[in-house]
């Protein structure tokens, strides 16, 4: 049998033990740990295999734009003038017209005119007026001439020296009898007959 008094320090010795180994075990796996952080640190910077290589992309191209071309403006077109040579003037055919008669064919004029001075001796009345105040007048008057000398649609043309003048040519040529127009000896109406009566006081 074994000795009780030795018992507790058996005890004592076995957990110093255990303890000491338990310290040891701890201090290697800590000393490993540092030798592998210490040998990924530098073991993996110093070795020999290259660092991958950076891939780099290169820029595109410069691609100039492309040039518009805008068109020049067409050009106005050319007029041509063609120029002809000026034309010699023609004289116009000079025509006289005259108004034929209401009884006989157009452009058919009597061989001779109504007379201008009246067949039965009548003369124009000077105004009393006029003659008072010595005035003077000039009346133009244009009838027809009927194929019996007598006048017909009179009507006063022009007038110097007042109205009574007028009324007077007028009263006188309606009472005057003209010789009228003839054609191959036959009596023939004329229109447009001009008179003129003068009115003066040497008269």
């Amino acid at each position: 049998m074994s000795n009780p008094e030795q018992q507790p320090g058996s005890a004592k010795y076995a957990f110093r033990a255990s303890a000491a180994v338990g310290v040891i075990a701890f201090l290697l796996v800590l000393i490993m740990h540092v030798l592998g952080i210490w040998g990924l640190i530098y073991g993996m910077g110093n070795g020999d295999s290259p660092p991958p290589p950076v891939m780099t992309v290169p820029p595109p191209p410069f691609i100039p734009p492309p040039k518009i071309e805008v068109p020049p403006p067409p050009k106005p077109p050319m007029r041509h003038v063609a120029r002809t040579p000026p034309k010699q003037p023609v004289a116009p055919p000079t025509q006289t017209a005259k108004a034929p008669p209401a009884d006989t064919p157009p452009n058919d004029s009597p061989d001779t005119t109504a007379g201008t001075s009246p067949l039965n001796n009548v003369r124009p009345v000077y105004p009393p007026e006029m003659e008072e105040d010595n005035i003077e007048g000039r009346v133009t008057i244009v009838c027809d001439v009927e194929i019996t000398g007598m006048t017909s649609n009179c009507r006063v043309q022009s007038v110097t020296g007042g109205q009574a003048f007028a009324q007077s040519a007028l009263d006188y040529v309606s009472k005057a009898r003209y010789r009228p127009a003839s054609r191959n000896g036959v009596p023939v109406r004329e229109v447009n007959k001009t008179y003129v009566i003068r009115f003066r006081l040497d008269d």
